[in-house]
C-alpha cells in the first residue's frame, strides 16, 4: 500500500502588502505583463482580490522554509472587492481574476488582508465625529 498524508502550509510569510483602493487599480498593474504576453491574472476570496509575489524555492534557505511549512511571499498586492467576477477589463484588455475560494490556505490570507483594511480605516481620522 502507499501512504498518502496530508501536511498543509503552517505560515505564510507576507514580506510586504500594498492595499489599492479600486479593483481596476489593481489590474491595471497586471496589463503591462499581458500586453508583454507573460500570463497574469488576480486571485479572488472572501471578497479580496489579490496578486501575490512568492519566493520560488530555488535557493537552499527557501527551500528549506518551504518543505518546513512555510510559504514566504515577497509581497502581496490587493483590494477589497466584495463581489466575485471574471474579468475587469482595463482598456482594451481584460485581466482574469480565479475564484480560489475553496483553497483554505488562500482563504485565510485573504480574511488577514481584509483585517488590515479594517485596522487601517480605524486609524484614520473620522471628518464626521458626533459631539
Amino acid at each position: 500500500m502507499v501512504k498518502i498524508s496530508y501536511e498543509p502550509y503552517s505560515e505564510v510569510v507576507i514580506k510586504e502588502y500594498t492595499y489599492y483602493p479600486k479593483p481596476e487599480t489593481l489590474a491595471a498593474t497586471l496589463t503591462q505583463c499581458i500586453q508583454m504576453g507573460q500570463p497574469a491574472v488576480i486571485l479572488w476570496c472572501e471578497g479580496v482580490a489579490f496578486i501575490p509575489m512568492m519566493l520560488p524555492p530555488d535557493t537552499d534557505i527557501v527551500a528549506k522554509e518551504y518543505l518546513a511549512g512555510k510559504i514566504i511571499w515577497s509581497s502581496v498586492i490587493f483590494t477589497l472587492m466584495p463581489n466575485y467576477q471574471q474579468t475587469i477589463k482595463i482598456g482594451a484588455i481584460e485581466v482574469p481574476i480565479i475564484d480560489i475560494t475553496p483553497n483554505e490556505t488562500f482563504r485565510q490570507v485573504a480574511l488577514w488582508l481584509k483585517e488590515k483594511v479594517s485596522q487601517f480605516s480605524e486609524q484614520q481620522p473620522n471628518n464626521r465625529s458626533a459631539k
